[in-house]
Formats: C-alpha cells, structure tokens, sequence
C-alpha cells in the first residue's frame, strides 16, 4: 500500500508540471507590427532596443505579444524579431528586438 501511494503521487507531480500554450502568429493587418521568431526580415533594418513583456500566472501567449506589440509601438519599430518565449518560475514572458526599417 505504501509503494502505490509513492507511485500515485510520483505520478501526480510529474503529469501536473505539463503544461502547452498556443499563440497566433498571423499577422493581423498591412500597419501591423511584424513578428519574426526563426527568421528575419528581407529589408534592412537597425536594431532600436530589446524589449520584454511579462505577465501573470495565467496569461496568455496572444496577451503577452499584444503587450510587446504596444511597447514596439512605442517606441517607433516597424517590427520584433528574435521573438522568445519564456518562463520565470510561474510567470510567462516573451521578449524580442524592436526593429525599424530603413
């Protein structure tokens, strides 16, 4: 009895740390602020700055670049590249460079 509960709760604690997250990628209209995860843009650009966007424990991955989308707004960019991902503990963030065409 011991050794099943050890294993119920080995499982437990394993299968409750998953967790999958979708964001939409599609850029919505042409004044849009372009978003680039794996490749880069075919115009030449300068870099402006990096910027971050963190959220709440339960936010979602289209509310975290939305604020991205406002901060490189902002700041005049064009588009993000480089865009990341990412966990702190329990809160999500995404992060990326600010970009303005030349």
């Amino acid at each position: 009895m011991k050794n099943l509960f050890g294993f119920i709760l080995v499982i437990l604690i394993f299968t409750s740390c998953v967790t999958t997250q979708v964001a939409n990628l599609k850029k919505e209209t042409s004044s849009d602020i372009e978003f680039f995860y794996a490749s880069q843009p075919n115009k030449e650009y300068t870099e402006i700055m990096y910027i971050q966007a963190n959220g709440g424990i339960f936010h979602s991955p289209e509310k975290l670049l939305e604020k991205l989308k406002e901060r490189a707004n902002k700041e005049g960019a064009d588009a993000i590249i480089n865009i990341k991902f990412d966990y702190q503990f329990w809160w999500p963030n995404v992060s990326g460079i600010a970009i303005k065409y030349k």
